[in-house]
C-alpha cells in the first residue's frame, strides 16, 4: 500500500469518527432540549389528553344499524325483468338506459332507487323524521336522512343499508324501513306491468274473438264447392289459431297479476344495536395526546432556538425584524 492510499484511508476514519461525534453531539442537545422543557411538555400533554376525554364523554353516542339484502333475482318478475332492460343487460341488448347512465352494475339501479327521493320520502313520512330530526321542511329532513344513511353494494353482489341515529331503536326500525319500501316499490312495479300485459291481452282477445266470429259467419255463407270456401276455411284456421295464443297469453297475464311473491331476499333485518358505532372515545383519546406531545415536543425546540438567537445579536436582530413584519401584517 502506497503513502497516499494510507492517507486516504486515515482520511475517511477521521471523517467517519467526526460524523459519529456529530451524531452524539446532536441526540445529546436534543435530550437536553426535552429535559429542559420536561415539564412544559408533560403539562401540555397531560392537559390535551385530559380535555380529549372530556370532550369525548360529552359527544353524543350514534348507533349504527344494517340490514343487508340478497338483489332481487332477474327471473322473479316482470319487474325485474323490465329493470334488466333498462340495464341494457338483455342478451343481444344493445345498451338501455342504465348502460347509457354508466350503471354497468346491475345492482346499481337497486341501490339508486334505495336512495330515491321517493323512498327517502315515504321513510321520513312513516316515522314523522322531520319532528324528529327538527327540520325546517321536509327537504332539510331528507338532507339530514340522507346524511345518516348509507347504502351500498359489496363485490359479493349484497345490498346492504346503514342508518345512524342516536336512538338504536329508531336506526333499526329505519334500516328496516328502506326495504319495506323498496319491496313495496317493487309490487308495484310488478303489478302495474302485469296489469298492463293482462289489459293489452284482453282487449287483443276480444277483437280476435270478433274476427273470428265473422271468419265462422263467412264460411257459413260461402258454398263448399266453390274456391270461395277454401279461402274462407283458411281464413277461419288462421283465426282460430291467432284466438288461442292470445287466450293463453291472456291467461299467463292474469296469473301474473295474481302471484304475490316476496321481490326482495332479506339476508340479514337490522336489529336494535347494543353498542355505539361513534364516538370513538379511546381513539379520539389516543390521537389527541399523540398530536398535543409533537405539539408541545416542537414548541420545546422553538422555544430552545429563540432563547439561543437572543444571546446572539446577529440573530437578535432578525427575531426583532420578523417580529417588526409580523406587528405590521396584523396591524394592516
Amino acid at each position: 500500500m502506497t503513502t497516499s492510499d494510507n492517507a486516504s484511508t486515515e482520511k475517511q476514519t477521521a471523517m467517519s469518527r467526526n460524523l459519529t461525534i456529530d451524531e452524539e453531539v446532536d441526540l445529546l442537545d436534543i435530550f437536553i432540549v426535552l429535559a429542559k422543557h420536561k415539564k412544559k411538555i408533560l403539562k401540555l400533554t397531560l392537559a390535551a389528553a385530559i380535555l380529549s376525554v372530556i370532550i369525548s364523554l360529552l359527544l353524543t353516542k350514534i348507533y349504527t344499524a344494517t340490514s343487508k339484502i340478497l338483489p332481487p333475482q332477474m327471473n322473479q318478475s316482470s319487474a325485474s325483468s323490465m329493470l334488466n332492460d333498462l340495464m341494457g343487460g338483455g342478451v343481444g341488448a344493445g345498451g338501455g338506459i342504465g348502460s347509457a347512465l354508466g350503471l354497468k352494475d346491475p345492482n346499481a339501479i337497486y341501490v339508486a332507487m334505495l336512495e330515491s327521493r321517493t323512498i327517502m320520502e315515504r321513510v321520513a313520512k312513516r316515522f314523522d323524521l322531520q319532528k324528529t330530526y327538527d327540520a325546517k321542511n321536509v327537504t332539510d329532513t331528507l338532507k339530514i336522512l340522507g346524511k345518516n344513511a348509507s347504502i351500498s353494494s359489496g363485490k359479493d353482489g349484497i345490498i346492504e343499508v346503514d342508518v345512524d341515529d342516536k336512538n338504536p331503536k329508531l336506526a333499526a326500525d329505519l334500516a328496516n324501513a328502506f326495504i319495506e319500501e323498496l319491496d313495496k316499490l317493487m309490487q308495484t312495479f310488478s303489478l302495474t306491468d302485469a296489469s298492463h300485459r293482462r289489459l293489452f291481452f284482453e282487449q287483443q282477445l276480444k277483437m280476435a274473438k270478433n274476427k273470428l266470429t265473422d271468419a265462422e259467419l263467412v264460411l257459413d255463407k260461402t258454398p263448399n264447392t266453390s274456391l270461395q270456401y277454401m279461402d274462407a276455411l283458411r281464413n277461419l284456421k288462421y283465426r282460430e289459431s291467432i284466438f288461442n295464443i292470445l287466450a293463453k297469453q291472456f291467461e299467463m297475464a292474469k296469473l301474473d297479476e295474481a302471484k304475490d311473491y316476496p321481490l326482495i331476499q332479506v339476508l340479514d333485518k337490522a336489529e336494535v344495536p347494543e353498542r355505539k358505532s361513534r364516538p370513538k372515545r379511546a381513539l379520539i383519546v389516543i390521537l389527541s395526546t399523540f398530536v398535543a406531545l409533537i405539539f408541545s415536543i416542537l414548541w420545546a425546540f422553538f422555544r430552545e432556538a429563540i432563547d439561543k438567537a437572543k444571546s446572539n445579536p446577529g440573530q437578535l436582530k432578525k427575531l426583532e425584524e420578523i417580529n417588526k413584519l409580523v406587528f405590521k401584517s396584523k396591524t394592516m
